[in-house]
C-alpha cells in the first residue's frame, strides 16, 4: 500500500516527489517536504502556484506561502490549499 502522505508536486514543467509533514489546523495550510529533482530549474518560490498529485491520483491546487528550511537534498514549504485540481 502506498504511503498516504506521498505526492508529486507539479510547478510549471517541473515535478518533485514529496510528502506531507504536517497539517496546520483548519486554515487550509500544510507543511510539505519536496525532494530534489536535478532536472528541475530550481525550487518553487513564495507565491508560486502548482498542483499536488496524491498517491491515489487526487489532485489539489496549492500556493506556496513560505519557503522553509532545507536539508539532505530536500526542501520544506508551507502551502495553502486553493481547491481541487485537474479541471476548472
Amino acid at each position: 500500500m502506498p504511503d498516504p502522505r506521498a505526492f508529486t508536486a507539479h510547478f510549471g514543467s517541473a515535478a518533485y516527489p514529496g510528502e506531507i509533514a504536517a497539517l496546520e489546523g483548519n486554515r487550509g495550510q500544510i507543511r510539505v517536504r519536496l525532494e530534489n529533482n536535478p532536472g528541475a530549474p530550481g525550487w518553487p518560490a513564495a507565491n508560486a502556484q502548482g498542483e499536488l498529485e496524491m498517491h491515489d491520483g487526487a489532485r489539489f491546487r496549492v500556493g506556496v506561502l513560505e519557503v522553509l528550511d532545507g536539508e539532505g537534498g530536500g526542501q520544506h514549504f508551507r502551502l495553502k490549499l486553493l481547491g481541487k485540481g485537474g479541471g476548472p
